[in-house]
């Protein structure tokens, strides 16, 4: 029996006998006459061969082309469909981890990656929890999507809140390196240096900041080259204050309503409609009363990636006093994907669901095609976290964050949960 065939006859072994949290590799093998979802040319390349070394791909070629060899293993998965790992842009993973606990933690995880789900960005929660979580899913001590996580920063009310002080239980809410209150007279060095220190990817700012502050915070943090994120609206700023200033990605499409100068008459006109037969003839013409044009142009321009997270949107649809914050925002997601906003694929939803269910919704609510939401949990994930450089795409260099699929993901967004096997920076990982 060839190298091949014996690397084969292992490889089915593993899929098929081995428990859940089970992981393999080899050092360098070629996976055969696989159908690559390309998300940079928004194509599919049929019959394709990938190279793994180690961690990284080291080769994509057509397979017709691929010389076999002794130094190679290979594998042949004909007729698989392979799109990048998906990457979850809006996760909460330790808001009180003595409540939350590591062990579950640990086993949403585990779900997690063995759905597809590669890596994950964590927007907001206890850095010291979250800094051991990310090394033991780096390092592959536990079985875990990469965990990228923020360093939160907003303006001293906020720090108020009880999930606040949850995240800082055994130090002060709001005088953490990683949950900061900051004001116009903080010296900004030292409060983007403290974050960087928690060794989180990016700065989150949440509320309560006015755009002085956002400005310098994001002129600091980009001397000291960490990436920062921002809620659509910070209360003080504007979206489209924030949306100048630099930052990378903004959370909550709904949020962008707070632009208007009229919002809380028009939230509050909202909250007293009564629901009738005509709903989104109703809410169509809501939606009218405010031009997001200038905002999408904002976007587009400054790249400016959109974290939608149409998941979360959806648990207020059935509350009359609420529902404008699905109602709106949807169409604002709609508009900002017609217009040529980048859009992630953000769930937001503490768990209950994955990232899967927001691609979903994209299709479903939103407009997107399948290709189009697979896009926004792989390349436009990768970009609102700041490590498209490494992850989102299928290219010679990146990791080796592969999702393997029985059927075309292209054809049928629900074949997204139609698993083969998860490839996480090089390991291979099986759900029976």
């Amino acid at each position: 029996m060839n190298v091949s065939k014996i690397t084969l006859s292992i490889l089915y072994l593993f899929l098929s006998c081995t428990p859940v949290n089970a992981q393999f590799s080899f050092g360098s093998y070629a996976l055969q006459h696989v159908n690559i979802i390309d998300v940079n040319t928004n194509k599919i390349l049929f019959d394709y061969t990938i190279v793994i070394n180690k961690d990284k791909i080291a080769d994509i070629i057509p397979s017709n082309k691929y010389i076999v060899n002794d130094t190679v293993q290979s594998i042949v998965l004909k007729g698989k469909f392979v799109v990048p790992g998906l990457i979850d842009a809006h996760v909460h993973f330790a808001t009180d981890p003595t409540e939350e606990r590591r062990d579950h933690a640990e086993k949403v995880l585990k779900e997690m990656l063995l759905t597809g789900i590669t890596s994950v960005r964590d927007m907001a929660g206890d850095a010291r929890a979250l800094s051991g979580l990310s090394r033991n899913a780096l390092i592959g001590d536990i079985v875990a999507p990469n965990i990228y996580y923020s360093s939160l920063m907003a303006g001293s009310k906020f720090f108020s809140d009880p999930r606040t002080i949850a995240t800082a239980r055994g130090g002060l809410s709001g005088k953490m390196p990683y949950m900061k209150a900051v004001d116009s007279i903080s010296n900004m060095q030292i409060e983007v240096a403290q974050a960087k220190g928690t060794g989180a990817s990016g700065i989150k700012m949440y509320a309560n900041l006015s755009n002085r502050e956002v400005v310098k915070i994001v002129e600091e943090a980009k001397r000291q080259n960490i990436p920062v994120w921002s809620h659509a609206s910070l209360q003080l700023a504007k979206p489209s204050e924030i949306l100048a200033s630099g930052v990378i990605s903004v959370s909550h499409a709904n949020m962008l309503i707070y632009e208007n100068d009229k919002y809380q008459d028009l939230i509050n006109s909202w909250g007293n409609h009564q629901p009738g037969g005509e709903e989104k003839e109703f809410w169509d013409k809501e939606f009218e009363k405010s031009d997001f044009s200038g905002l999408y142009n904002l976007m587009i321009k400054n790249n400016v990636v959109l974290d939608a997270t149409i998941t979360v949107l959806t648990l207020q649809k059935n509350f009359p006093k609420k529902a404008w914050v699905y109602e709106i925002g949807k169409r604002i997601i709609q508009g900002a994907h017609k217009a040529g906003v980048l859009i992630d694929a953000g769930s937001d939803s503490d768990q209950e669901t994955f990232v899967q269910h927001e691609m979903k919704l994209l299709v479903s609510d939103c407009g997107f095609s399948p290709f189009e939401a697979i896009l926004a949990a792989t390349k436009y994930s990768a970009q609102s976290t700041g490590i498209l450089a490494t992850e989102g795409t299928i290219e010679v260099g990146k990791k080796a964050n592969l999702l393997f699929l029985n059927s075309n993901p292209v054809e049928n967004i629900n074949h997204i949960d139609d698993i083969f096997m998860v490839i996480k920076n090089g390991m291979f990982y099986n759900k029976k």
